[in-house]
């Protein structure tokens, strides 16, 4: 005769105070690195097709507009290539801090302080001579696409990293989602305010001009800082079965 077995209640884990906070650190590194790459890949363009030229002959700028965009356009569909050597490059990282921490700050210092450079127009080097300008505008931004795709790859490579536990690691990515989100969409909300506001300062006309868009930039660059110091700083990084299981390089 079978006997009736008694089912034990089905506990849910609760995440520690610790837990937590590492959350919250983790997803604010998203706020800024989306914010980043929405500056980067949307308005970027919109500054350039706008104000990056004013004062440069028109013939001159046209040629300039159209071989910037497609300068950014191959430099995109090259990042399928790339970022796999970079991934690569940060695996094989070992320094005292992990692998993930010191290119979350390295990359989003050296590329928000080259983005607050290619907003300012180079400091007007167009003017001056406008292929040298497209010269090291090529280098610039490369280096920039670079350090940003260094710090991305860090970013998510870090949730196995902070723990091996599946529960605790899908909360950790549904915050860098939802923080990611809001970097994007905040982003939209504030730039027409932001680069008005510090035209008028600057000249006086309620306009974007290159003084607004240059203070967006500078704006962005030092939230996308912060937000990777707080990872840095917020979270640990943790030797568990995940990364051990990862060991073996291809």
């Amino acid at each position: 005769m079978a006997q009736n077995v008694e089912q034990q209640p089905v506990t849910k884990k609760k995440l520690s105070w610790h837990q937590i906070n590492e959350g919250v650190a983790f997803g604010l590194g998203n706020l800024g690195h989306s914010a980043f790459y929405g500056a980067l890949s949307t308005y970027f363009i919109v500054f350039v097709t706008s104000g990056m030229f004013s004062g440069v002959a028109p013939a001159i700028a046209n040629r300039l507009i159209g071989l910037i965009t497609g300068l950014v356009v191959v430099i995109r569909l090259a990042e399928v290539v790339v970022d796999p050597i970079l991934g690569n490059i940060v695996d094989n990282t070992e320094t005292r801090w992990g692998k993930f921490k010191p290119w979350q700050v390295i990359g989003s210092i050296i590329s928000s302080v080259l983005l607050v450079v290619i907003f300012s127009g180079i400091f007007g080097l167009a003017k001056v001579n406008w292929i040298l300008f497209l010269i090291v505008f090529a280098i610039l931004f490369i280096i920039l696409d670079v350090f940003y795709s260094l710090t991305d790859v860090s970013y998510w490579g870090m949730v196995p990293a902070i723990s091996e536990d599946s529960h605790a690691r899908g909360i950790l990515t549904a915050l860098g989602s939802f923080a990611g989100t809001t970097g994007w969409n905040g982003l939209t909300m504030v730039v027409v305010p932001i680069t008005t506001y510090f035209t008028f300062i600057a000249t006086g006309k309620h306009t974007q001009g290159p003084q607004g868009w240059l203070a967006f930039a500078v704006i962005v660059g030092i939230v996308a800082v912060i937000s990777a110091l707080f990872v840095a700083f917020g979270t640990s990084e943790k030797h568990n079965a995940i990364r051990e299981a990862a060991k073996q390089k291809t």
